[in-house]
C-alpha cells in the first residue's frame, strides 16, 4: 500500500472515529486526540515508534483540515465538516453489502421499479448498485437476490432518491428457479442452497 492509499485509509478511520466518539456526531473535544487515535490507526504504522506515530496522526489531521474534512484544533476540539460527513457517508455507501447467510431460506427477494425518465440518473445508479450488490436481472426492471436485503435496498433507494418508484417483494416461487439457484451457487459458494 503506497503512502497516498495509506493516508486515505487513515483519513477514513479518523472520520469514523470523530463521528462515533462525539456526542452530537460532529464535535469531539480531546486534548489527547493523538493518544485516542493511536489504537485505531496502529495497523497503518506498525514499524513506527511512539513519536513517529504521533507525528503521523498529526500529519493526517493537518491534511484533513487542509482538505476541508475537519475544522478546529485538536487541542481545543475538532469538528467534522459537511464535506467530511459526505466523505464518510459515501465511503460507507460504497462498502455496502448484503449480509450473508449459511443457509438459504427458500425465498427470493425481488426489486422491481418503474422510475420515470426525468429520474434517469437515479435509475442508472440504482441498476449499477443492484448489479454491484450481486442481484441478477430477471427482466428489464426486475432484479432478484436469494438473501434478505430489505434494509440495504431501502438505503440504496433513499440515497438515489427513487424509493417511491421501487417495490421490494419476497417470493416463495419463481418459474425456472433452478437456473437462478445454479447462478447464485457460483456467486455465493458459502451459502447452502
Amino acid at each position: 500500500m503506497n503512502k497516498n492509499q495509506n493516508t486515505a485509509k487513515m483519513l477514513d478511520h479518523v472520520l469514523k472515529f470523530v463521528i462515533t466518539t462525539s456526542a452530537i456526531g460532529s464535535v469531539i473535544v480531546a486534548p489527547n486526540i493523538v493518544l485516542a487515535l493511536d489504537k485505531p490507526l496502529q495497523k497503518y504504522y506498525k514499524k513506527f515508534d511512539e513519536r513517529q506515530r504521533a507525528r503521523e496522526i498529526k500529519r493526517v489531521i493537518y491534511y484533513m483540515k487542509a482538505q476541508g474534512y475537519l475544522a478546529g484544533e485538536y487541542e481545543h476540539g475538532l469538528r467534522i465538516t459537511k464535506k467530511g460527513k459526505l466523505r464518510h457517508t459515501n465511503n460507507n455507501f460504497s462498502n455496502l453489502t448484503i449480509p450473508g447467510k449459511q443457509k438459504w431460506d427458500k425465498k427470493w427477494r425481488l426489486v422491481m421499479y418503474d422510475i420515470p425518465e426525468k429520474q434517469g440518473s437515479g435509475r442508472r445508479a440504482l441498476t449499477g448498485k443492484l448489479r454491484n450488490l450481486g442481484f441478477f436481472q430477471l427482466q428489464k426492471s426486475v432484479w432478484v437476490h436469494p438473501l434478505p436485503c430489505r434494509p440495504t435496498v431501502e438505503e440504496v433507494c433513499t440515497t438515489y432518491n427513487v424509493a417511491k418508484y421501487v417495490s421490494y417483494v419476497e417470493a416463495i416461487n419463481i418459474d425456472n428457479d433452478k437456473v437462478l439457484i445454479k447462478r447464485f451457487q457460483k456467486q455465493m459458494p458459502k451459502t447452502k442452497f
